[in-house]
């Protein structure tokens, strides 16, 4: 665990460094356009809000896809892969529809999107989330999970018995949410 946590660590004080230098980039334009008497000026419409959360879940989206190249936790435990560890990109593999059909089946009901947000906020019991939940039925809660888990989106530890979100689980919450949200931001144009 020492090792997870090492590189965790180091990995997340890259990152840090990395953002601190983008600031004292654009601190360095800004200044410059400003001396010229320019100023920088981004139209984003009537929707500042809008674009704020974009840019925030932008850079959480590339900080959490640093993290993904060195930890990933899935199924089946936990992985760690140094620089140039091996993920597919898109186009590089065949599309398995079986399995795209059981997450997105999966992610399809509203009780089971509301298991994967509580657990975003970390591991938690079967009594925890009943009373998060109280709406759910335990038989209901139970049933829920064993499709999440099936689908890989959760996992339950074997020793403490707590339901962990993966990080496809979490990915495919906040892809859901996402696309929610702009399709709902269309309706309203």
């Amino acid at each position: 665990m020492t090792e997870l946590s090492d590189e965790f660590k180091e990995e997340m004080k890259r990152l840090r460094e990395e953002i601190a230098n983008l600031k004292k980039q654009l601190e360095a334009v800004t200044e410059k356009e400003m001396r010229k008497g320019r100023g920088i000026y981004i139209d984003v419409g009537n929707r500042v809000q809008d674009y704020m959360e974009d840019v925030m879940e932008s850079v959480a989206e590339g900080i959490h896809g640093e993290l993904d190249k060195s930890i990933f936790i899935g199924p089946r435990g936990v992985r760690i892969c140094r620089h140039g560890g091996s993920h597919p990109e898109e186009g590089d593999y065949e599309v398995n529809f079986p399995k795209v059909a059981e997450v997105m089946s999966a992610l399809g009901q509203e009780q089971r999107l509301k298991i994967l947000r509580e657990l975003t906020s970390g591991g938690k019991y079967i009594n925890e989330l009943q009373e998060k939940l109280s709406e759910i039925t335990a038989s209901t809660l139970s049933s829920h999970l064993n499709v999440l888990e099936e689908a890989g989106l959760v996992v339950q530890e074997k020793v403490r018995g707590r339901y962990l979100i993966t990080m496809p689980g979490r990915t495919a919450y906040k892809m859901a949410v996402r696309v929610t949200r702009l399709l709902e931001r269309g309706d309203q144009e």
